[in-house]
């Protein structure tokens, strides 16, 4: 019975991610309507999306640190809570201070809860299936980016882009309340005596593959996150709606949907993670730059659907399989620190570039090579990953 519930804990789970997902592409999909209404640059409206990845620059680490010493009910409450009043202030804002105060509040609460979220999975599935759970866990991102940017869009042209975003607090209030009445810790799980609190120590036993495995999600985060925000302006130039280019950046999105479960299957099966990464990056590298001498961008959409698919459930099925049980929420941690650093770099740079250069084309050339760093980076990882996980030894 109490191997069941881990389904259920899976469910809460997912719901959370989802309110993450739609909370952080809630801006995307009605960034034209924002620079019109508030005279923004294409540099300030990429800062909306980087301010929201700020905070996890500083907080992920600490956040993985305390969910390997705490109990995580009341760390996930105060996560919800900072959801919650940062998109409240994003909403109503009515100028650029004060909607970037509200993403950098929503972003402190929505990246520690994406630290906590994995970590709970990894207590409850460490006995199997983790792969599996994580490839379920992986497509919450996506179907709230396709949610963001299938309807938002419209609902942002038929009642102002401020309906969209208000209704992502309501959806996350409802969401804090299911998590309060059904998360509960697996009967297995003691906090060990005895435990270091010096977080540089915990670091350095750690060790280097985990900043690998950082750093590949990185350059993926910041690749998708720059694709996401400024191909719908392209798509806009090339004379597609403002809801077709949300539909056609949902494609990708639908693709990570759809096959993110089968990829944590065959992670459970095989545990390939670091060569399914490695041609998941390089391939997308490829399409991204094929934006600038095609139009066929039906066909590049969907590819890249498929080829990130193998991505998202190979990253987080790594740390608890490369780390001690007691440093595994450390590093996710890890992971959303880089995660976050990509997040925060990426739109205002590529932002950036189309400003200096006014052209879409040096804008895709960095977005392809932030997908090859991807490949690199997982492929600089020295030791084998085919072992045993720690955590089950």
């Amino acid at each position: 019975m109490v191997d069941n519930y881990r389904w259920a804990i899976l469910t809460i789970v997912y719901l959370s991610i989802l309110a993450f997902a739609l909370i952080f592409q809630s801006i995307p999909p009605v960034l034209p309507l924002i620079i019109s209404e508030l005279h923004l640059t294409y540099a300030q409206s990429g800062l909306l999306m980087s301010l929201f990845a700020l905070p996890g620059l500083f907080i992920s680490l600490l956040g993985g640190f305390l969910s390997d010493r705490y109990e995580m009910k009341s760390l996930g409450t105060i996560c919800f809570l900072l959801m919650m009043g940062g998109t409240l202030l994003l909403g109503l804002g009515m100028d650029l201070q004060i909607l970037g105060f509200g993403r950098i509040i929503a972003g402190i609460g929505a990246l520690t809860l994406s630290v906590l979220l994995p970590k709970l999975l990894s207590q409850w599935f460490k006995k199997g299936g983790l792969g599996l759970a994580m490839g379920v866990f992986n497509t919450g991102v996506p179907l709230g980016s396709l949610i963001s940017f299938g309807l938002f869009g419209r609902m942002g042209s038929m009642w102002g882009w401020r309906v969209p975003i208000l209704l992502t607090g309501v959806y996350t209030l409802m969401t804090a309340i299911l998590f309060l009445i059904l998360y509960q810790p697996p009967s297995s799980h003691e906090m060990k005596k005895g435990q270091t609190f010096d977080i540089y120590e915990s670091l350095k036993e750690m060790g280097s593959p985990i900043w690998w495995v950082g750093f590949s999600w990185l350059w993926f985060n910041a690749g998708f996150v720059a694709f996401a925000t400024f191909a719908p302006n392209l798509f806009l130039q090339k004379g597609y709606s403002i809801e077709q280019s949300g539909l056609l950046i949902g494609i990708p999105l639908l693709g990570s949907l759809l096959l993110s479960t089968p990829a944590g299957y065959l992670i459970d099966r095989f545990r390939n993670q670091k060569w399914l990464i490695g041609i998941g990056g390089l391939a997308l590298s490829i399409l991204a730059v094929s934006f600038n001498f095609s139009s066929s961008f039906l066909f590049l959409v969907t590819l890249m659907g498929v080829f990130s698919a193998l991505i998202p459930s190979s990253i987080y099925s790594l740390p608890p399989e490369i780390l001690k049980l007691e440093n595994i929420g450390l590093g996710f941690g890890v992971v959303s620190t880089c995660s976050s650093l990509g997040l925060f770099i990426a739109p205002y740079l590529v932002g950036k570039i189309k400003d200096l250069t006014g052209s879409d084309q040096w804008s895709f050339l960095l977005i392809s090579l932030f997908f090859l760093l991807t490949t690199i980076s997982i492929l600089l990882i020295r030791p084998s990953l085919r072992e045993a996980p720690p955590c089950l030894q």
